[in-house]
């Protein structure tokens, strides 16, 4: 089955509705859309908080919430722009460096995440990582990082018992105007949370010295972000793009391409590979050479290097190059990965990074990640390598769906007729309704909030109670704590007992509670002959690797002497707290493993089943070099865990509604009882979904 998808053409803004100033500083050529003008109004103006940017994927919504700081200055309105991943934070500050250089704007960006404080700490001499954070955003006003710092920095996980509270935090609220959250869409509940707390706290404490803007650019935002929002009492709006099949170049920008979409009832790349890589992928690059260029995207990043290494030597004897670039990938080695013919990538770059190709296979998990990698096409009309440009004549892109689901879209349902025809041209917008209805979205575990992200509001309430700033903030704290009520639904004053003896007795918990994207429980260290130089040392997760990789095991001893040969500190893997140590050697087909817990759990009550808790004593039962001293280490560590008994896996995702992707093991205990298990952030999520789910975990009860 197969559509083509009409171009799609964004409206611009007239000229003379331009605000002055913007329009005297726009670069010669430069033409705005009108979502982009929109949005400079929304985030200059006093009428909104909250601005939701949702236009279409290639249509410059980046440039849209930098306008401000080009045309006013970056330190007439300074900005902190925070992305996902470090791969988009390269791509974005690329761009932004070529935009600056454009407009001649005042503007001093600099980059803030772990690499870049690290390096600062060691550069600059400081103990604290919390002043070298602030030595970063002091030197600049256009700041590119991620919301895992800002989590950090607004929840006080930089200050010292005796430091005020608002030592990091309240430079970080006075500096900015703005604060951007770029593809946001792409996170869950926890990290919602996060977010709206350090916005209402900024908004509380500092709103009126410099009123913030809050800007959120997502094609795709989730629904649970809209309902706190409402109830938050902030001031939202929502830009549009606004779009047609065709235009004038006076008045419409084409932005996507029009391309052939094959769906294919297939939900794996790897499986559709191995029977049209010699009759579809290569003869599309050979029939074109060299107008073609494409990528290849996938959900794991074993599945991506499998592909890889089957492509690689295939394409090579037609002198066609072949990249990987996944999270695991080097800098260097992503950065050479965009210039390749084929790229074979996984989330990592398919999160609003921009692609200069003309074909595209792609597996998808939900109807989010479906439009996000198909978005990767037609953005383009050519290629550039080595200052050469090379036209695209068409664009085509193959899309692995279970077979249900392409029935769904091609095929009448109660009397309905299909969405989708075979042949059919349909407009991109309808296409995305179309997957949106064929492809229903995950539960966003709303009641989250009401369970674990409470103590995320409780711990900056915390905070501003303690010395020397408990007066300051008394009617702050008030404030707070009501339209924390409000937003999420809770009555703190009911938790803070809870969150009290969780922090005294039950720290395990509350800290993973408290952290932005959870907790590593399975750390190890590898050598990854791959890669070259200070690139080969990795810290990667365990049970990846032992799924999916051959090994040889290392010593401590010996990696460490690798890594100081290279001249890298000990240090930063050290603090990793790994479990072990290996080279890399080559990939094997998927080893299945289950957990064994080291106990007997026949006897547990209700009361164990289905609720985290902290335990010990879990085992990988899988055959790798080192497993027992691993496992020995691994056993002593405390997890946050939860157990349901009698179920499978896919079973538990489909009673539940989670995503295929939800990390959830097979477990067997000392006493033969097995089911499902989830560990740490996983572990918590699942928790807070069953509390309201009348599904048996065991004990013979039911989670109500």
């Amino acid at each position: 089955m197969k559509i083509t998808t009409l171009p799609v053409f964004s409206k611009l803004a007239d000229e003379n509705a331009l605000p002055k100033e913007l329009r005297e500083r726009l670069p010669k050529g430069w033409k705005l859309s009108q979502h982009q003008l929109d949005t400079y109004k929304a985030l200059t103006g006093n009428e909104y908080d909250v601005i939701f940017n949702t236009a279409m994927t290639g249509d410059g919504k980046s440039l849209a919430g930098q306008l401000a700081a080009l045309v006013n200055g970056g330190q007439e309105h300074p900005i902190m722009s925070m992305y996902p991943t470090n791969e988009l934070i390269d791509d974005q500050d690329s761009h932004l460096e070529k935009t600056i250089a454009h407009w001649s704007a005042n503007i001093q960006k600099a980059r803030l995440n772990s690499g870049e404080l690290d390096q600062t700490m060691e550069e600059d001499d400081y103990d604290r990582r919390g002043d070298a954070l602030m030595k970063i955003i002091r030197n600049g006003d256009f700041i590119l990082s991620n919301p895992d710092i800002f989590h950090y920095v607004m929840h006080q996980f930089y200050t010292y018992p005796r430091d005020a509270p608002d030592r990091y935090s309240g430079l970080l609220t006075q500096k900015f105007r703005q604060l951007t959250f770029d593809e946001f869409h792409i996170f869950e509940a926890p990290q919602i949370v996060s977010v709206l707390n350090a916005m209402l706290f900024m908004l509380e404490t500092g709103g009126q010295v410099r009123p913030h803007k809050f800007l959120f650019l997502s094609a795709t935002p989730r629904t649970l972000m809209q309902e706190y929002l409402k109830r938050s009492g902030l001031r939202t709006v929502f830009v549009e793009g606004e779009y047609a099949t065709q235009g004038n170049v006076e008045t419409w920008r084409k932005i996507l391409s029009a391309a052939t979409i094959h769906f294919e009832p297939e939900p794996r790349v790897e499986a559709w590979l191995d029977m049209h890589l010699d009759d579809i992928v290569l003869p599309f690059f050979l029939q074109r050479k060299p107008y073609a260029k494409g990528a290849v995207i996938v959900n794991s990043r074993a599945s991506a290097m499998r592909i890889y290494e089957k492509i690689k030597p295939l394409f090579e004897k037609h002198g066609l190059r072949v990249e990987a670039n996944t999270g695991w990938t080097g800098r260097s080695r992503r950065k050479k990965s965009y210039d390749a013919d084929l790229l074979i990538g996984t989330s990592t770059v398919d999160v609003g990074v921009d692609f200069q190709i003309n074909f595209l296979v792609f597996e998808s998990h939900n109807a989010g990640t479906f439009l996000q990698r198909l978005g990767r096409l037609g953005r383009h009309d050519y290629y550039q390598r080595e200052g050469q440009k090379f036209a695209f004549q068409e664009y085509e892109a193959y899309a692995m769906l279970p077979d249900w689901t392409v029935a769904k879209l091609f095929t009448e349902q109660e009397g309905v007729p299909p969405l989708l025809q075979d042949g059919a041209e349909v407009d991109r917008q309808f296409l995305n309704r179309a997957i949106e209805w064929a492809l229903p979205s995950t539960t966003e575990f709303e009641q989250y909030a009401q369970t674990w992200g409470k103590f995320q509001s409780i711990k900056v309430l915390h905070e501003l109670a303690r010395k020397p700033v408990r007066e300051e903030y008394k009617d702050t704290r008030i404030r707070l704590e009501e339209r924390s009520n409000k937003t999420f639904g809770l009555y703190l004053k009911k938790s803070f007992q809870e969150f009290k003896f969780l922090r005294e007795e039950r720290s395990i918990l509350l800290n993973e509670a408290l952290s932005f994207r959870g907790g590593s429980n399975f750390p190890c260290c590898v050598i990854d002959d791959s890669e070259s130089g200070k690139e080969k040392f990795k810290v990667v997760d365990l049970i990846s690797v032992i799924a999916n990789y051959h090994l040889d095991y290392l010593s401590a001893e010996n990696f460490y002497a690798a890594v100081q040969k290279e001249k890298l500190s000990p240090k930063f893997y050290e603090k990793q707290e790994p479990l072990g140590f290996f080279n890399l050697r080559m990939l094997r087909d998927f080893q299945k493993f289950v957990f064994h817990f080291n106990r007997d759990i026949g006897h547990w009550g209700t009361d164990e089943y289905g609720v985290v808790k902290a335990r010990k004593g879990f085992l990988l039962d899988a055959d790798f070099p080192g497993n027992s001293e691993i496992n020995r280490k691994l056993s002593r560590r405390e997890i946050p865990s939860l157990f349901c008994i009698g179920l499978k896996p896919q079973e538990i995702k489909r009673r539940l509604n989670l995503s295929l992707l939800f990390p959830v093991y097979e477990f067997k205990s000392d006493d033969g009882i097995s089911g499902i298990l989830a560990l740490g952030r996983a572990a918590l999520l699942l928790d807070a979904r069953l509390r309201f789910s009348p599904v048996k975990c065991g004990g013979n009860a039911i989670i109500t």
